[in-house]
């Protein structure tokens, strides 16, 4: 009886963290209260306390899943072996962006950015671990590159130009993200 209980109460949590993300990829932390996450879900609102502690909770939790994902998308996307490029982290990076974890990054860091907090917390976290990931490719490739800087560095513009264009996409709709990650490719990647 425990393992069905257990499982019932798995399948809430996750469909709860579905319906958040969601509603956070849609319209930001705020889109995600209490009581819509809950009526998404179709679950009661006390699920959301008794699962997570609190909204705050709740939202954090979805910022750490955000970046797990664009984490494992880095991963299955830049290739261990064979040719490394900069266009293949550029092209990752676009697939995350465009993916639901890409839109809870936009939807999230104007809220991070104002006030520290366990939000904030959770968002410095996660881009620690993905900027780990970006580093260790690109060290691969910066030595093989001349005139690139070093990795660090370079991961650094990378990641903030793709904020970049992810804020004038946000603002503007017509910067069309694709066109700008490609003109980003041509500027640090050599003519083949």
């Amino acid at each position: 009886m425990a393992g069905r209980r257990e499982e019932s109460a798995r399948e809430s949590r996750r469909r709860l963290l579905e319906a958040a993300t969601e509603l956070v990829a849609e319209g930001g932390p705020r889109a995600a209260s209490v009581q819509a996450v809950a009526g998404r879900a179709g679950i009661s609102r006390g699920s959301v306390a008794w699962h997570f502690g609190s909204k705050e909770g709740l939202i954090a939790e979805v910022i750490g899943h955000a970046f797990r994902t664009a984490e494992r998308m880095y991963r299955e996307r830049l290739p261990e072996t064979g040719p490394l490029s900069f266009g293949a982290l550029v092209d990752a990076h676009l697939a995350v962006v465009d993916a639901p974890c890409g839109r809870v990054f936009a939807t999230v860091l104007p809220e991070v950015m104002g006030a520290p907090g366990p939000l904030r917390d959770a968002y410095v976290h996660g881009y620690e671990h993905t900027h780990r990931v970006w580093i260790a490719y690109l060290e691969r490739i910066a030595p093989r590159t001349p005139g690139l800087p070093d990795a660090k560095s370079l991961a650094a513009v990378v990641f903030g130009s793709g904020v970049g264009v992810n804020t004038l996409h946000g603002l503007d709709g017509l910067v069309d993200r694709a066109e700008a990650f490609a003109a980003l490719k041509a500027l640090v990647e050599p003519p083949r």
